[in-house]
């Protein structure tokens, strides 16, 4: 089989000097000291690469980390961060490395000269296992129809709880956090937008966003992909309930009836990867959520409306279609001019 030279030659930008602008000013204060620093030890090249990995982290920071301060950064988000630059970056296992350097040294740059200030700051980077030289974890791309054999797979084991839940994945593109947050008093059939297409939240979903304490929005999801399958799961979810004497309205539950965790639906994503050539991940199916509706036609806004999102960097971070996925409209022109040379 012929290689992908487009995968061979990946890359994917996360920065943007719109997002970069707003950067936690406190962590961009350390940021440039350290730098300065660095600067009179490292030559000017050296420089530029720490300049861009720093940025590449504080983006990501501000994007899916709330923006907090960089002397916040639990042992998670790091691990958090070294996934997301594997799965949705693809760094090779020196990229990998380069950027563990980067932030290793910052890290120990605010241990040594601002141990006054940050008394329990640490260096956790050492707490993070760098990318073994032959290992590097491929980005999974999944086409609706993979995803549909799952689904009727789920079917054939009689798995309804699961079905449901990579329906509300796969038509709302919501986060891991935010799947266990979906409650029965949230969905309506009656209360829908755009035209009936999709299913609007009745009330607010707290999502991350800048701030400690995120951002609430509307959740949308698409009518045709999830209902039928939440009707399905919808009276076994209540018996389940009722023989464990459970009172709420989460719509995913474990086998006692306690609402899930999502310990509980990771546990239950894994096994799928037994039916499927690729790695299912909670972000893979946020990717198919994005590129599926650009392939049918939908406008970028649109899509980035949906999701509440401050800029179209996320949509095309998320979109998964390559230049020859693309539907390019001028390419009769090419066509009769081929003929014409007949």
């Amino acid at each position: 089989m012929a290689k992908n030279n487009s995968r061979e030659t990946f890359r994917k930008v996360i920065t943007s000097d719109e997002l970069i602008a707003q950067i936690n000013t406190e962590n961009i204060k350390l940021m440039e000291r350290f730098l300065k620093n660095f600067a009179t030890k490292r030559s000017p090249k050296s420089v530029v690469v720490y300049r861009s990995n720093l940025n590449i982290f504080f983006v990501w920071n501000l994007l899916y980390n709330d923006n907090i301060h960089f002397t916040e950064i639990k042992k998670y988000h790091l691990m958090d961060f070294f996934d997301f630059g594997v799965t949705e970056l693809q760094w090779s296992p020196n990229r990998y490395a380069m950027m563990h350097s980067t932030l290793s040294s910052f890290s120990t740059f605010i241990e040594t000269f601002f141990d006054e200030k940050y008394e329990s700051f640490r260096n956790l980077l050492p707490k993070i296992e760098k990318l073994p030289k032959d290992v590097v974890r491929k980005k999974s791309v999944f086409t609706k129809e993979e995803l549909d054999k799952l689904m009727d797979w789920l079917g054939e084991i009689d798995k309804p709880q699961e079905q449901c839940l990579l329906a509300i994945m796969m038509a709302s593109g919501a986060r891991a956090s935010e799947l266990v947050r979906f409650t029965t008093t949230m969905i309506d059939e009656n209360h829908t937008a755009f035209e009936g297409l999709f299913l609007e939240t009745t009330e607010e979903m707290q999502v991350k966003g800048r701030g400690t304490q995120g951002k609430k929005i509307l959740r949308y999801i698409i009518k045709d992909l999830f209902l039928p399958y939440y009707k399905k799961w919808l009276p076994i979810r209540e018996k389940i309930m009722k023989e464990n004497g459970k009172e709420h309205d989460y719509i995913f539950i474990r086998s006692d009836g306690e609402p899930a965790q999502v310990t509980t639906t990771r546990g239950w994503i894994e096994k799928w990867d037994t039916v499927l050539d690729k790695h299912l991940y909670f972000h893979s199916i946020r990717h198919f959520w994005t590129t599926y509706l650009l392939s049918l036609g939908l406008e970028k806004e649109f899509v980035q409306e949906l999701q509440d999102w401050s800029s179209d960097t996320l949509v095309n971070l998320y979109n998964d279609a390559t230049m020859k996925d693309r539907k390019w409209k001028n390419l009769d022109k090419l066509a009769q001019a081929m003929e014409q040379e007949k």
